[in-house]
């Protein structure tokens, strides 16, 4: 328990007496560990639950005396350092898939206490519940491979970074569930292991060791140079955005005494917060030439793969344990990147020059003389630099973070809207890419979903006409998809099938109540010209919201009818607000717009109205919070129309009738003509529309449709009268 922290102490007291130099003791980097036969792990089984916890603790104090030579030992000179610190990184990789293992095995053990820095150190320990080790449902568990094999090949990708591949496809077949050894995430052990200084990053300089180094026997070759494995480079890059994320990532305090809940998130970063926010931007900096090496390594071994097996991701040249680190490597270099150059400091006078430094080596892998260029310069540069990544991303979750990190350069010019087109287009190639994993299936899961949620949102944002964007998915995109088989996906967009109809239907319903927002609201000086644009504008909004509200008529699921009902009353509010005044002050010059508008518009309301009463049938409280708010905004939609009519003299051809209620496919729900209309909230609905009374058959009257004349003749007020009282 105390080794690691006294082998600390006497680091520093030997510094401060050599003046930095560590040659009495450097024989500690390579002094051998005694430990028990690790092949125990195998045999989980049948050990005891002590002997269990004896061998979960044993792997705690062996990777924390690990962590700590590394610390002491990062910053040596001599390539025989070098090595051995490199030898101790792949112990730390290798012990860190066994303890996965182990703890998976021994549910309910807590940890040995590793950091005495803090004001209670019982309080992590008594605090802490061990994580329940579920199975895996949104994709395939990690292989692991026998503690035998040359270590750069074991090491498996640390917890957090595995995140990207990590939510693949399911193993439905039982051959592959036999083979998924089932291991813990660490990320809610973090608090258990000795924090690694800032100063280990350091090792991120040294190259990455590629499969073309390893004989045939998978040993390295002789070598001279220090280089770093696929699994330590993504264990230091792990590291390395814990604490970019802690020190330059806007959100609540780092130090917080009274409360707990914010203080737990400083946990583990002790050392870090010794360092300023602008010390860690500096340091970054300057990693950024090794960064960008790594980031080009990785991008070479993607784009060698897709040669080798002839443009296939998953050809017999694909080995899926390296497959997977270089894809975890490669989304941790873009995150850190993007981390770094999101820095608010950056926005100060007093940065920029640290600013200019950062993009000038980003520009300086395209162009030399990147000192001398302008900031707008070095960010144009910048951005084209990184825009060449995007032929090789190993998953939609990477391709996301190429495009946060493009963006975030993009708004460090003066003229971020000039890569507007560009950002749209990146995402625009992705979201219409067909993603499969290194074993041939689809990319599915809900990492997936939420990187498809995100990326869909760029794309709309950086569109120059959302409401064009959002008429190609709804016209094109969604019409695919509703032809194709069940198991199928639109041809154009490969992204979306049935798995991913809801993100989609989330995303554009919210984009497109974003859009209406954005609308100018109308004028008295506007002349005719400009009232026409804008009823075109709206025309397109209206006719979008029809086409994805009577989409519930197909894909009526829970979450799609909740989506629906939120953004459907919050885009009736807007069309209120801004929408209205424009058709008061159109109505005479342009009738016919007005009408057609109106027309479509209460087609839609109709069908919003028949998803209330689906709600109360259903009695679903997720679905019937919506409809309170949502009938106030129909009716409120109801006296709005008769006061523009009224507004331009034509109250005339204004009627009401009660609607009946209705289920989603329109059919009338006659359950409901039994039940009273004792509840409060049980009130008529009314229905608007514009209408020749002569021209209404008795066929019409029984529908709930609203009506627009075609021509622009007023009739007098038609008073429809129902005999039915239910909601």
């Amino acid at each position: 328990l105390c080794l690691s922290p006294f082998f600390r102490l006497l680091r520093f007291c030997e510094e401060k007496r050599h003046q930095g130099d560590l040659e009495e003791i450097d024989a500690l980097l390579g002094c051998p560990l005694i430990l028990t036969n690790m092949d125990v792990v195998e045999k989980l089984e049948s050990l005891s639950k002590a002997e269990r916890e004896f061998l979960c603790s044993l792997l705690f104090h062996t990777i924390n005396w690990f962590r700590e030579v590394v610390n002491t030992f990062c910053k040596q000179k001599e390539a025989e350092m070098k090595m051995k610190v490199m030898t101790r990184l792949q112990n730390i990789t290798y012990l860190q898939t066994l303890l996965e293992r182990a703890l998976a095995g021994t549910p309910g053990y807590v940890p040995p206490v590793c950091n005495f820095d803090g004001e209670a150190t019982d309080g992590v320990a008594a605090g802490f519940t061990a994580p329940v080790n579920k199975t895996k449902k949104d994709g395939a568990g990690r292989k692991r491979k026998a503690p035998g094999k040359n270590s750069t090949e074991e090491n498996s990708q640390p917890a957090e970074a595995a995140e990207a591949e990590e939510t693949q496809q399911e193993q439905p077949e039982k051959e592959k569930e036999k083979e998924t050894r089932p291991g813990v995430s660490l990320v809610a052990y973090r608090s258990f292991f000795r924090e690694l200084d800032v100063e280990v990053l350091s090792v991120l300089q040294c190259g990455l060791l590629s499969r073309s180094l390893l004989d045939s026997e998978l040993h390295t070759k002789v070598r001279e140079e220090v280089l770093l494995g696929p699994g330590e480079l993504v264990f230091l890059l792990e590291d390395m955005l814990h604490k970019l994320e802690f020190s330059l990532s806007a959100g609540p305090a780092r130090r917080a005494p009274f409360l707990k809940a914010k203080a737990d998130r400083s946990l583990g970063f002790s050392h870090l917060q010794q360092w300023s926010s602008r010390d860690i931007a500096s340091y970054c900096v300057q990693l950024l030439p090794a960064l960008c090496t790594h980031l080009e390594n990785c991008h070479n071994h993607f784009q060698m793969l897709q040669s080798e097996n002839n443009g296939v991701v998953d050809g017999p040249a694909t080995d899926l344990q390296e497959h997977q680190l270089m894809s975890a490597g490669y989304q941790l270099l873009l995150q850190g990147l993007n981390t770094t150059f999101s820095w608010s400091g950056f926005s100060q006078p007093g940065h920029r020059n640290l600013l200019k430094k950062a993009l000038g080596v980003l520009a300086g892998r395209l162009k030399e003389g990147g000192s001398e260029l302008t900031l707008e310069q070095l960010v144009t540069h910048g951005f084209k630099y990184l825009l060449n990544f995007r032929s090789t991303m190993p998953s939609l979750s990477t391709a996301l973070c190429l495009s946060q990190l493009l963006s975030t350069v993009s708004e460090r010019g003066g003229d971020p809207a000039a890569y507007r087109q560009q950002m749209a287009s990146l995402a625009h190639g992705f979201l219409t890419q067909i993603w499969v994993t290194a074993t041939g299936e689809r990319e599915r899961g809900n990492k997936f979903n939420e990187a498809l949620h995100a990326l869909l949102s760029i794309y709309l944002e950086h569109a120059d006409d959302v409401l064009m964007a959002l008429e190609q998915i709804t016209g094109t995109a969604i019409p695919e998809l509703l032809s194709a088989s069940k198991e199928g996906s639109s041809a154009s967009w490969p992204t979306l099938h049935r798995q991913t109809f809801l993100v989609f239907y989330k995303v554009l319903m919210a984009e497109l109540d974003k859009s209406a927002r954005k609308i100018p609201a109308v004028k008295t000086s506007d002349d005719s010209e400009t009232q026409v644009e804008k009823l075109l504008t709206w025309n397109l909004a209206v006719r979008d919201f029809h086409v994805l509200v009577n989409l519930v008529k197909v894909f009526d699921s829970r979450p799609v009818l909740n989506v629906c009902l939120k953004y459907g009353r919050l885009f009736l509010e807007t069309f209120l607000k801004l929408g209205m005044p424009l058709l008061d002050c159109s109505f005479k010059r342009h009738k016919e717009d007005v009408q057609s508008l109106l027309k479509t518009f209460q087609l839609s309301t109709r069908q919003l109205h028949h998803m209330c009463g689906h709600s109360k049938i259903h009695q679903d409280t997720s679905l019937t919070s919506h409809v309170p708010a949502l009938k106030k905004s129909l009716e409120l939609f109801v006296y709005r129309v008769k006061a523009m009519l009224m507004l331009n003299n034509c109250q005339e051809a204004f009627w009401m009738g009660n609607l009946k209620n209705r289920n989603l496919k329109g059919e009338e729900i006659l359950s409901q003509r039994s039940q009273g209309s004792d509840d409060d909230d049980e009130e008529e609905e009314e229905e608007e529309g514009l209408a020749q009374p002569q021209e209404r058959s008795d066929d019409e009257d029984q529908n709930d449709g609203d009506r627009i004349p075609k021509n622009n003749r007023s009739g007098h007020m038609d008073q429809e009268e129902n005999s039915d009282d239910s909601d």
